[in-house]
């Protein structure tokens, strides 16, 4: 398998899939992906943390890699996050250095915020999109190894930082043309730097559909609290949207009524049909005959820094600064 396109998929994430495979603890799933100008999965899938202490990085941080907990430098653990995140397999040098250096930070950043997330588990982070996906392996396969490396000590030691306190630096593959606020997607108080913002700078955004019969809908609906509609599915609506254009709120009914937030509806149904399924919120629903087609672009919930677009700034010149001060306004770079 071509190392460089072997991306990993877990709820929610990732770019154009061509096949699929199951890894051995058949958790994750394997994805090949293809894209003009960046192969990329986005990882940090959940809502923002609370206040964190000011930012601090340990030289090492405790990664589980496979089934097994090891002990990285975290500038080794930053190389080899963002080759697993990122692939810019069509982009020039420059290009590309750009986008490793902004992946680089954007990885240490989060890691530090996120620090300890499974401490009671005996290690810090996960390998996964749980966390972030990291694949050490790819420091010694990967053309890219070099730049990776170069990018991490580039920018050593750098995160973002806001109010003196280490940023939440949430990403995602594919925005479809506009990135949402983290409150709008998963409630709670908004997030200065997490923002509903157009990101319409000519990139070539990710669409999709995929159709679903009624009755197959209402089992996978059933099976969630949340979501159980009894035995008859008469209709799924958007009820409300948020600023982003994303489904804020889905109305169900059948033999019963039920509310549910777009990105919770998205989960429900992903965790059934596969992460192909609902591929982000900015969708629409329509009823034909038997079935529900459900059409939208993006991949991924949509927070944070978009991969596609931030390919796109660096490939028009932007610099590593101004691409990071677009998907996370008011922040500043710390060391």
């Amino acid at each position: 398998m071509d190392l460089e396109a072997d991306h990993r998929l877990e709820r929610g994430h990732g770019l154009i899939v061509v096949r699929t495979g199951a890894d051995k603890r058949g958790v994750r799933r394997a994805i090949l992906l293809t894209v003009t100008a960046l192969i990329a999965v986005s990882a940090a899938c959940v809502a923002p943390r609370g206040p964190e202490a000011p930012a601090r990085l340990p030289d090492r941080i405790r990664v589980r890699v496979g089934d097994a907990v090891v002990a990285l430098p975290i500038e080794d653990y930053v190389a080899g996050t963002i080759l697993a995140e990122v692939s810019p397999v069509t982009e020039t040098t420059a290009t590309a250095e750009r986008i490793f250096e902004v992946q680089a930070i954007v990885a240490r950043t989060y890691a530090a915020r996120h620090l300890g997330r499974h401490r009671a588990e005996g290690f810090d982070v996960c390998d996964t999109t749980h966390c972030q996906i990291y694949d050490g392996a790819r420091l010694k396969t990967s053309r890219f190894a070099a730049i990776a490396r170069t990018a991490a000590a580039r920018t050593r030691g750098r995160v973002l930082v806001y109010g003196g306190r280490v940023a939440d630096a949430l990403f995602h593959a594919d925005c479809g043309g506009a990135t949402a606020a983290a409150d709008s997607v998963w409630g709670g108080a908004p997030v200065p730097y997490l923002l509903a913002r157009p990101d319409d700078i000519g990139a070539t955004h990710r669409t999709w559909s995929v159709n679903v019969e009624r009755d197959r809908l209402r089992n996978v609906l059933d099976a969630d609290p949340r979501s159980d509609i009894g035995q008859r599915l008469d209709n799924v609506e958007v009820r409300q949207r948020d600023a982003s254009g994303r489904a804020a709120t889905v109305a169900l009914s059948g033999e019963l009524t039920k509310l549910v937030r777009g990105e919770d509806f998205r989960a429900i149904l992903n965790r059934v049909l596969g992460d192909r399924a609902l591929q982000s919120t900015r969708l629409t629903v329509t009823r034909r005959g038997t079935a529900f087609a459900f059409a939208g672009s993006g991949f991924g919930h949509g927070v944070g820094l978009c991969q596609v677009g931030a390919a796109a700034r660096a490939r028009r010149g932007d610099s590593v600064e101004q691409i990071l001060a677009a998907y996370y306004p008011g922040t500043a770079l710390s060391r």
